[in-house]
């Protein structure tokens, strides 16, 4: 059996989705089931190596592109000292040298460098061709070249794809503001036919089952609702589908309209599976399973070694409008009157970051409200007495998870799924009712007077519940969650366990 899973995100801001397939890379990892993570474009050095550092392993990874070559293997294995006989360098060319690169002074001005892959020692995962300081070409390298790209004024304007033997076997090139893909002599107009003909390489079993956690405006979506294998399809639900006023969520339209064509639906929590049961029986769609598994897990539940700062406040996600990190910050600032010791941390980037910044300095609350950007987080969560949280929606919450999990208090809206998932009232936090018909500033005044309750008691209790509550998430927990409803859909038996 092969699980794969469509698609590894090109071109975007990192997000929830990217750290829950991590997640799931592992957990599948350690369950001893292959699976497969499908990137449909070929990401960046940047990108690949974030998700790498996410905890994916190149073994794992499929890129859509080199199934039209006869490359297995893209695992780095090119040696430095191999690669340097190959070109024809000494190490008398040798003009800087670093644990991440090395780089060659040519003749005419030509810079190369090798760029040395961290997790495979003394080999290249890639090489740069530098005319001065400009880049001009990229090679990429696993057992040999895999692809090369060639650049104009810093974009990639040309991606070829070898074989082994070095032969060009599927070629993109960029004509205007569109990609054109080129196949022995065929033309590809769009990328929409290239996942077509992808998809029809994968030679697709019974056995083996395709996770979608995208859907909208993906070009392989159409094509996975359409294959006619016998693997089984299932949809991977990480957002709202169904808002409060009943409409759908867009991203999600294609998903309800072709419901039938899908073997399982997943969520990351109970309350969403039930507000999905709901939705897809008012379409009168009926009888596919519905499995809730949580997108991410605990590899521990952590201490604090210093011990709690007291009357500290965090919160962590990308600084985006949804989140209403407007509103945790106005919440601070009231429950400051009341608390003059409490100070605030808020981590993450994103565009909102100017306009949090001018309202901290609007409200006065440079001296306890902080931007701290992005942080390991894992060290951080237990320096804190809470967690705070204002986004309007959750669909799991993984820094909710955490926090829990780091004993964390937690505060934030009665709103689905992810806080009254963490949050239990009274328990390890408070939950504030929410409504968009609330006004917002009575939202605000209401979260500020919890806030002051949890830290005008003994918040030693709430510390414990949270440990409580988070170790349902412990990594065997979870796993055992997985290996079940694999069994439950037939992708699995007792012998490949």
């Amino acid at each position: 059996m092969s699980i794969y899973t469509f698609n590894l995100l090109v071109g975007y801001e990192p997000n929830g989705v990217d750290v829950a397939q991590a997640s799931r890379a592992k957990l599948l990892r350690d369950l001893g089931v292959q699976s497969t993570f499908v990137f449909t474009t070929w990401p960046s050095p940047e990108k690949l190596a974030y998700y790498l550092s996410l905890g994916h392993r190149d073994e794992e990874l499929l890129y859509a592109q080199l199934a039209f070559t006869d490359q297995e293997k893209t695992v780095p294995q090119q040696t430095v000292g191999a690669l340097q006989m190959a070109l024809q360098l000494t190490r008398l060319d040798i003009i800087e040298q670093s644990e991440e690169k090395i780089c060659y002074q040519l003749a005419d001005n030509n810079v190369l460098v090798f760029h040395l892959d961290p997790y495979h020692p003394d080999c290249v995962r890639y090489v740069d061709y530098l005319l001065g300081t400009t880049i001009i070409k990229r090679e990429y390298y696993g057992a040999c070249k895999l692809v090369t790209e060639y650049f104009q004024y810093g974009s990639v304007i040309r991606r070829t794809y070898h074989d082994q033997n070095g032969r060009i076997a599927f070629e993109e090139a960029r004509q205007g503001g569109h990609w054109l893909s080129k196949m022995g002599p065929e033309i590809l107009t769009s990328q929409t036919e290239v996942m077509r003909r992808f998809l029809s390489k994968l030679s697709l079993k019974k056995e083996d089952l395709i996770l979608v956690d995208r859907a909208s405006r993906m070009e392989f979506a159409r094509f996975l609702l359409e294959q006619r294998s016998s693997a089984k399809l299932a949809m991977v639900f990480h957002s709202e589908h169904e808002f409060e006023n009943g409409q759908l969520n867009y991203e999600y339209y294609y998903v309800f309209k072709y419901a039938q064509r899908f073997d399982a639906f997943i969520t990351a929590t109970e309350a969403q599976k039930e507000v999905l049961q709901q939705t897809l029986a008012k379409q009168d769609c009926h009888g596919i399973p519905i499995y809730t598994i949580p997108v991410g897990h605990l590899e521990k539940l952590t201490g604090s070694l210093e011990g709690r700062r007291p009357f500290s406040l965090m919160t962590a996600s990308r600084l985006d409008p949804r989140k209403r990190l407007d509103l945790a910050i106005r919440v601070v600032a009231t429950a400051h009157l009341t608390l003059p010791d409490l100070r605030f941390d808020i981590y993450g980037k994103g565009g909102e970051e100017d306009n949090l910044q001018n309202l901290i300095q609007e409200l006065g609350a440079q001296d306890y409200i902080y931007l701290r950007g992005h942080a390991d987080l894992q060290q951080i969560y237990p320096r804190y007495q809470a967690y705070l949280t204002t986004s309007q929606w959750e669909t799991f919450g993984l820094t909710l998870m955490e926090a829990a999990g780091a004993g964390l208090a937690l505060l934030g809206f009665d709103a689905r799924y992810g806080n009254p998932t963490f949050i239990k009232d009274g328990k390890n936090g408070f939950l504030v009712d929410y409504s968009e018909k609330i006004p917002e500033a009575d939202l605000v005044k209401e979260l500020a007077n919890r806030l002051v309750e949890l830290f005008q008691g003994n918040v030693t209790p709430f510390h414990q519940a949270s440990y409580e509550l988070a170790s349902c998430y412990l990594t065997s927990k979870v796993q055992e969650v997985w290996k079940q409803a694999l069994k439950d859909m037939g992708q699995l038996d007792e012998k490949e366990i």
